[in-house]
């Protein structure tokens, strides 16, 4: 069966809440937890959705802080029963979330979640072609096992990541999410007489006690159908790879949906922008353009040949844009870096420049892991560790 004509069932619609956008963020944060993810609208029009990351941004204060649910939702793809698996990639792909809007007689019935098109995939048996080293995603960023919460979060900030992976003795400890970050809670602990009414926060904690140890591995030589199975039968969303036991790169459900966008060449589709909205529409021919022709040099670098590239950009506080980028590279994963400026030309070239140097280091065969030393601005200077 060709997988492009295969609609979604029912059946494989989950549950979830909806509210209106203006919902103070703190009275839908159970929910959020509870579902993943929900749906907003605004009066009877569909308004977006909201999950974690949506929040993580307001860290523990975001139980008392009166943003609306609106503020924070982000407008992604709906889907029906006539939608094809490949636009459902695509619409995880662009968005990045947890799960998309289902709808059913033009009204929003419920969600489709990642894991379920991972089982999707799995059954159709279109993963096992595709080698887990050429849809993860490097470097890591690797953090010390002694360094605290506030750290990590200082570190993911600077660095724009969702996970950091922890090391003890430069060996594979465990690994922190903003997800331990966002739900840490305050208490009270045995210190000093002057403090003992002061609220301890998590914050303060260090990663040898806050990281999840029960750690979900690949070898970077398995098959994406190996790393799948393993996310879905342990309940995770990402795997960290190993080779020789030391961690070369990180295997999230979205690196797998591009790599099978990829292998599928939907549409000889290589450039995807999400993130245009009307501050930025004036330029987005102008970027597609500079995309384009990056994809085009890109492509013809031997030994590290782009196969596409997805680039996210964010109108940020303070006039300044925001941008980040996964460039998937033949047999060799995909590299992820980020840029911020004040001139939306100035953030493209950045952006650009950064992902050639990751393009020359992968030919070169260099970093493994990335390790965080400084933590003033949350990182102010890495380690690199050549590949063995």
């Amino acid at each position: 069966m060709d997988a492009s004509t295969l609609n979604i069932p029912k059946e494989l619609i989950s549950k979830t809440v909806s509210f209106d956008a203006s919902t103070p963020i703190s009275e839908i944060l159970s929910a959020i937890d509870k579902y993943g993810i929900i749906v907003v609208f605004k009066g009877p029009e569909y308004y977006g959705v909201v999950d974690n990351r949506s929040i993580y941004r307001y860290g523990p204060t975001m139980k008392s802080t009166r943003i609306s649910a609106g503020k924070l939702a982000s407008v992604v793809p709906t889907i029906n029963d006539s939608t094809t698996i490949d636009d459902v990639l695509l619409g995880f792909h662009k968005s990045r979330v947890k799960a998309l809007p289902y709808t059913s007689s033009n009204r929003i019935t419920g969600v489709i979640k990642r894991f379920t098109v991972l089982k999707i995939l799995l059954s159709l048996k279109m993963l096992s072609d595709i080698k887990v080293n050429e849809a993860m995603t490097t470097p890591v960023i690797a953090i010390d096992s002694g360094a605290t919460l506030s750290q990590a979060k200082s570190a993911m900030r600077a660095n724009k990541v969702n996970r950091l992976v922890v090391l003890q003795n430069k060996r594979l400890y465990g690994i922190i999410t903003n997800h331990d970050l966002i739900f840490s809670y305050s208490k009270k602990g045995e210190r000093l007489p002057e403090m003992k009414n002061r609220p301890y926060g998590s914050y303060d904690a260090q990663l040898s006690a806050a990281a999840s140890k029960n750690l979900v591995v690949v070898d970077y030589s398995k098959n994406l159908a190996d790393a799948a199975r393993s996310m879905i039968e342990n309940d995770v969303s990402s795997v960290i790879v190993v080779r020789k036991g030391a961690p070369v790169g990180v295997l999230t459900v979205f690196d797998i949906f591009g790599s099978v966008l990829s292998s599928r060449s939907v549409g000889e589709q290589k450039v995807f922008v999400s993130g245009i909205d009307d501050d930025t529409r004036e330029y987005e021919t102008d970027i597609r353009t500079a995309l384009d022709g990056f994809m085009e040099k890109a492509e013809r670098m031997k030994g590290a040949r782009a196969l596409y590239i997805s680039v996210n950009i964010k109108k940020m506080r303070g006039r300044m844009y925001e941008m980040h980028a996964r460039l998937s590279i033949e047999k060799q994963g995909t590299v992820y870096v980020h840029a911020t400026d004040y001139n939306i030309e100035r953030t493209l070239n950045q952006l650009l420049g950064k992902l050639m140097k990751e393009i020359k280091r992968k030919k070169e065969r260099t970093i493994a892991v990335r390790k965080v030393t400084s933590f003033k601005k949350g990182m102010d200077e890495v380690r690199y560790y050549e590949e063995s």
